[in-house]
């Protein structure tokens, strides 16, 4: 699955740099990440039935990645 993060999906307040630095980790855990503001997108027919549990385990490292950064 694609995802797509922009400012918004971090803080009110928070910068391009920061996003920047949320998708890098992201990228690092192996997820599909790229700045912007468009709809998550699915790579595949196959993802179609496992949408909701790879949202829930993308939410689970965003969460993660925005504590261990301090964002």
């Amino acid at each position: 699955m694609k995802f797509y993060l922009g400012e918004k999906n971090i803080a009110n307040d928070a910068t391009k740099e920061q996003v920047e630095q949320v998708i890098d980790w992201l990228q690092k855990k192996g997820w599909d990440v790229s700045y912007g503001t468009r709809e998550n997108e699915l790579a595949s027919d196959d993802e179609k039935n496992k949408q909701g549990e790879i949202e829930n385990d993308f939410a689970d490292d965003f969460m993660t990645c925005l504590g261990e950064l301090g964002l």
